[in-house]
Formats: C-alpha cells, structure tokens, sequence
C-alpha cells in the first residue's frame, strides 16, 4: 500500500505541470475511492478467558459526494465497506475454550471537513470527520425472519451478530485537479470507534487513493 501511494504521488505530481488556477471554489464534487485498512488485534493479549478478535489487513472500496465552499474548505459524506478476515477466541457457556475464524463486514459513513493548505491545483490537506460503522460478523444468531416477495411469495433469512458504534477519523494527503474538471486524491490516517471489544475499542490504519470529478 505503502509504495502505491507514494506512486499516486508522483503521478499527481507530473500530472498538473500544465495545470493553471484551481476552479474547487463554489463547486461539487464526487469520487470513487481505493481504501486500504491495517490488521490490528482488540481484547485479551492471548485469549480464551477474554474475548480476544484479530481482524487481518485488506482493501476495500468506497466514494464520496462533497461541496467545496471555498479553494480551502471541503466539507464531503464518504461510505465505504471493507470486508478482513478475523480470527477470536472465547470461552463458551461451559467455559471451554474456542477458536473461531470467518469474514466481518464493516460499512463506515463518514462526515469529512477538509482543509486544502494552497489555492492551486496542487495542495496537501489536512482532513477530520466523524460517523458511524457497522461491523456485521456474518454469523447468525439464530433468529430468523420471512417476508413477503412478490416474485418467490416468502424470502427468509437470519441475522447476525452485529454493532453500529459511533466512529471518527483523520488524515494527511495530497490533492491534485487535474483538466477537464478531474481531481486526484491520496492520503493516509486513522479511525478509531468508540465501541469496546473486549478491553479495547477498535482502530485503523487507513489508507486511501481516490479519482473524482468536479461539476
């Protein structure tokens, strides 16, 4: 991830040699974005007598919609999932001791302020949000639901184990605009969630590489 974005880097770079005056103020923007997120371990240090879960590294995806008051302020929503794979610990009801491993799914929906340094097309910036995440386990609870589908007459399914915590982020990056009202982004931070696990209340790694378009 690391040398992808240091590559990104060099490209906005020579991208806008011919670039002139910004155009960001007073305008809309949208981007799909590339996001990577880090592995991190929450819980007991070693587990079963604490729940103890290890989510692995991955890449996602996501995008953005954001208005830019100004050449310097930019306030954006942003969604985007990722979907790592976690490994916990536990002990059971009768105390025995268990280890299981599957694929969590996390949605996160973000409120970003960001600070562009310079007015021209080439500009790092400073950003912070704050939000939500969802992260599903993808393991049922054993609950169970049907309704009406007007193809099939019944579509059933059961929940999951599953929480929505209150989360926020920030980061550094670098910002190019590009001709025909094209923007380059990349930038690296973290996201914490106010929500425990186990002693610990989840954070991230993230790194991000974005292309949009200003209208």
């Amino acid at each position: 991830m690391y040398k992808v974005l240091i590559g990104t880097v060099l490209a906005i770079t020579v991208s806008t040699t011919a670039v002139g005056q910004s155009l960001r103020a007073g305008t809309w923007e949208a981007s799909l974005l590339y996001k990577s997120q880090s592995g991190e371990s929450f819980g007991a240090p070693e587990g079963p007598d604490e729940a103890n879960v290890k989510f692995s590294s991955d890449n996602g995806w996501g995008f953005t919609l954001g208005y830019n008051f100004n050449e310097h302020l930019n306030l954006a929503w942003e969604f985007s999932k990722n979907t790592p794979r976690y490994k916990t610990s536990f002990r059971d009801a009768e105390g025995d001791p268990q280890t299981l491993s599957h694929t969590a799914t996390l949605y996160t929906n973000n409120f970003n302020g960001t600070y562009h340094f310079l007015k021209g097309p080439i500009t790092p910036f400073v950003s912070a949000g704050l939000g939500w995440t969802k992260i599903d386990s993808n393991i049922s609870d054993g609950r169970g639901y049907c309704v009406p589908n007007w193809y099939w007459g019944w579509y059933c399914y059961s929940s999951s184990y599953d929480t929505t915590a209150f989360s926020y982020n920030a980061a550094l990056g670098l910002r190019a605009d590009l001709k025909n009202n094209i923007f380059l982004r990349a930038s690296y931070g973290r996201q914490w969630m106010d929500e425990k696990i186990g002693k610990d209340k989840p954070e991230f790694d993230i790194g991000k590489i974005e292309i949009g378009y200003r209208f």
